[in-house]
């Protein structure tokens, strides 16, 4: 996984290019935009159709790592899976333990979020450039801030109907 990261995070790669590397790898990500600079830290990876990834996001990748169907993730979004529980003043970086995370469907995760392990985010959410998630995120709301919390109600009416 690490030679396909590597060539796959090229400008130089085309996105259709990019897709079939990190599938051959054994990432689930047909039919997903995935643009230059991101790290995959596994293939343990799956995004639905339609889903689209700027440039430079991160997937930690410690464990899975699910992004629903038409979901558009910014520029710089860390999803990270693994952290540690807080140890002795010796060193309180203890032991150390993964968390999936789950966007649902139709999410928009604005540029310089990070999503911490094993937050799901509902779908139709929309979480705000810079927010750093650490729980869960009920459907069709807006997130932002640090900690992320929920600053209003999104319609949950699709469009076009």
């Amino acid at each position: 996984m690490r030679f396909v990261t590597i060539v796959q995070a090229s400008a130089f790669v085309p996105v259709w290019l990019r897709v079939l590397l990190l599938m051959a790898a054994g990432a689930k990500v047909w039919g997903a935009g995935i643009y230059s600079g991101c790290y995959f830290g596994s293939k343990d990876v799956t995004m639905g159709l339609g889903t689209f990834v700027n440039r430079g996001v991160l997937f930690d990748g410690t464990a899975p790592i699910t992004l629903g169907r038409q979901v558009a993730v910014g520029h710089r979004v860390q999803f990270v899976t693994s952290t540690h529980e807080i140890g002795p003043s010796s060193g309180r970086a203890g032991r150390g333990f993964d968390r999936p995370i789950v966007v649902g469907d139709g999410c928009w995760v604005g540029a310089g979020a990070i999503i911490l392990p094993g937050v799901t985010v509902g779908e139709g959410c929309v979480i705000g450039a810079g927010a750093v998630v650490t729980r869960d995120c009920e459907p069709n709301g807006l997130y932002a801030g640090l900690p992320a919390r929920r600053v209003r109600d999104l319609d949950s009416v699709p469009s076009g109907r």
